[in-house]
């Protein structure tokens, strides 16, 4: 009998329909003595399926044109150390004003700005200033990383050199050059009260303060305020600030080309990793000049009458350029190269990869004369391992053709599953997938290229990875979430534990 394998979210209700429109008119036409269904024919059973999985490096992401950067350096015993630092371009001052500092003038100060990503809590503090907490933070914010600002000696390309055609792509594996003399260096962990930066304004004489600004956001929100060094900024931004250098944004980029933002670590301590949108990060150049207020000049060129030499503030701000990147680094922990375990992390991680019925017999299950009900595929978390990382959510896909599976499309993101559970104790506990389409539309396939896709990729779930519309079926390779999670592969000393595919199906017996 040919198999009819069908998905039961689509036909078990028309299969229903007809079971139970025969069983109501069996009694109509029992005087003739026919009985048209036996109840004996449909049987409901679970068979548990065991898969192989394998760890695989993930060597490189596209780092350039996300929405979210990482800085800082995470490690743990069961991933190994994550270094995370960023590049980026600077843009020329938009005022509306000629780029230059005047008569007698003097710098006051140079900020690097990075706003968090933050969230305002409800409650404030006893004097009534808002209170903040900063988002996405891995590790333990209490320990600090040393940061590093230098001069990137790398032109970053807008188009792609090969194919002009296309945007430039920068992954996560490309290395940068950086110049020898930083702008700054000092040790680092984030800081939600960081909202308010003061700015002493000076004399001539270098000394003598004659104003302070306080700067802080509109929202008051936190941001990383990194002073830079200013003998440097003036021999860069300052003292050819007539040159050719600063008449387009072309001629700066070239002698300008951004800055390095380095992460290192300080000990061997587990310091943390936090997730920034780089979006508003800018630099401040503030600086006061000599400027005469509200003077007339006579017809031989002298002032007469207003105010001369009045001291007066001014900035000019250097945002970031539209090229930016991650720089990844990794120090991978050696029993990752294991299978008993499976090690799924995400920023140029590692990820897992399965092979569903390796160790069945695809044409045996054919063969079987199922309504495929349900098919889940279950990992379970190690609860023993060393790492407090864990993803809220996996994704899985069709790795060989990187492109998504039947359920994400036909159900949704959500319906297909994917998500953290945990246990009574709240402790991560399990991922449960439902490929139900997926199984069915393998199990009843008659090409023979089709059977051969049933490799699929587990990784950490990335927001990029939702498809945008029907069409949209390629699952693309950006990954900037540094979370990570092991898993139970496929060893029978796991037991229950170990990663399976559990196939609920009604059987209709011949």
């Amino acid at each position: 009998m040919a198999i009819k394998v069908v998905n039961a979210l689509k036909y078990l209700g028309l299969f229903s329909i007809v079971f139970f429109t025969i069983i109501s008119c069996e009694k109509e036409i029992e005087s003739i003595g026919v009985n048209l269904v036996d109840n004996n024919n449909f049987s409901t059973d679970k068979q548990i399926t065991d898969v192989t999985a394998a760890n695989k490096n993930i060597s490189k992401v596209p780092a350039s044109g996300v929405s979210q950067y990482l800085l800082g350096v995470y490690s743990d015993n069961e991933f190994g150390t994550l270094k995370a630092s960023i590049v980026s371009q600077l843009a020329l001052p938009t005022t509306g004003a000629a780029y230059n500092y005047g008569t007698n003038y003097g710098i006051d100060s140079v900020l690097m700005f990075i706003p968090y990503q933050s969230t305002r809590s409800a409650v404030k503090y006893t004097d009534g200033k808002p209170k903040f907490s900063i988002d996405s933070v891995f590790g333990d914010a209490n320990v600090e990383f040393k940061l590093g600002i230098y001069e990137l000696k790398t032109f970053l390309n807008t188009l792609d050199p090969v194919d002009p055609s296309k945007p430039a792509i920068y992954y996560s594996d490309k290395e940068f050059q950086k110049g020898d003399t930083p702008f700054y260096t000092g040790n680092f962990k984030v800081n939600p009260n960081d909202t308010v930066a003061y700015i002493k304004r000076y004399m001539p004489n270098g000394i003598t303060v004659y104003k302070k600004d306080t700067i802080k956001a509109t929202d008051k929100s936190p941001s990383i305020k990194i002073p830079l060094n200013e003998s440097l900024i003036k021999q860069i931004f300052v003292d050819n600030a007539a040159g050719a250098e600063f008449q387009s944004i072309d001629n700066f980029q070239r002698y300008f080309r951004g800055f390095y933002i380095e992460a290192e670590a300080i000990t061997s301590n587990k310091s943390h990793i936090v997730s920034l949108a780089m979006a508003n990060a800018r630099m401040v150049i503030y600086y006061s000049k000599d400027e005469d207020e509200g003077a007339n000049i006579d017809l031989n060129g002298n002032k007469i009458n207003g105010e001369l030499g009045v001291r007066t503030k001014h900035n000019f701000e250097f945002v970031f350029g539209a090229i930016k990147s991650n720089v990844l680094k990794r120090d991978v922990a050696p029993h990752q190269s294991g299978e008993d375990r499976l090690y799924v992390q995400g920023a140029a991680g590692s990820m897992a990869t399965i092979d569903l019925f390796k160790n069945e017999n695809i044409n045996d299950l054919q063969k079987n004369n199922w309504l495929i009900n349900d098919a889940s595929l279950i990992f379970y978390v190690d609860q023993n391992a060393a790492s407090n990382i864990v993803p809220e959510q996996l994704f899985i896909y069709n790795y060989e053709d990187n492109e998504q599976i039947t359920d994400v499309m036909t159900e949704g993101l959500v319906a297909a599953g994917g998500l953290l559970e945990k246990d009574a104790n709240g402790k991560p506990y399990r991922y449960v997938f439902k490929i139900t389409d997926y199984i069915s539309k393998l199990l009843s396939a008659n090409a023979p290229a089709d059977l051969e896709k049933k490799t699929l990729g587990l990784k950490v779930y990335n927001p990029s990875d939702t498809p945008s519309a029907i069409s949209d079926v390629k699952v693309r390779d950006y990954s900037w979430t540094p979370k990570g999670v092991v898993l139970y592969g496929q060893n029978p000393s796991f037991g229950d534990k170990r990663v399976k595919l559990e196939i609920s199906y009604t059987k209709i017996n011949n």
